[in-house]
């Protein structure tokens, strides 16, 4: 699985002597998702950064690659290998279950859609029997007292 990433900003932390935290944020080229990758590093006597291993195991080759490149860079990384040799299952396996999910949201929507619509309905209709209800009753004659005699 080939990605392709932009820099969008790098933070770096010393959290404690010796140790920091770097943070990227990376904007995804295929789906322009924003996507947070956490690195904990280790520091020399000055401060300055001796080597950098990531908090997950899975984003292991893409702290290393980020360590190539500064925020604005492009760059693209291919996973394939690194997840073969891990046993990740191939990413495009949840294409279908993404799929239910966006139908499944449509369809929470529509409900939502039809809802609104029923309601509209109703009140139209009780709209209407009022009008023809008060005009039925405009047009039926009015019997005064003295006609019951």
């Amino acid at each position: 699985m080939k990605k392709t990433y932009t820099i969008q900003s790098l933070v770096c932390t010393e959290i404690s002597p010796g140790k920091g935290s770097m943070v990227w944020q990376l904007r995804d080229a295929g789906d322009q998702r924003v996507r947070r990758v956490n690195g904990i590093s280790t520091l020399d006597k000055q401060g300055l950064i001796e080597s950098v291993r990531s908090i997950y195991a899975r984003e292991a080759p893409l702290v290393d690659e980020l360590l190539l490149y500064h925020e604005g860079d492009t760059f693209s990384i291919d996973f394939t290998g690194f997840n073969q040799a891990q046993g990740y299952i191939n990413r495009e396996m949840y294409a279908n279950m993404q799929k239910c999910e966006k139908l499944s949201c449509m369809v929470s929507r529509l409900w939502r859609v039809l809802a609104v619509v029923a309601i509209l309905v109703v009140l139209s209709l009780g709209w209407m029997l009022n009008t023809s209800m008060t005009k039925f009753a405009e047009q039926q004659p009015l019997i005064h007292k003295h006609e019951l005699r």
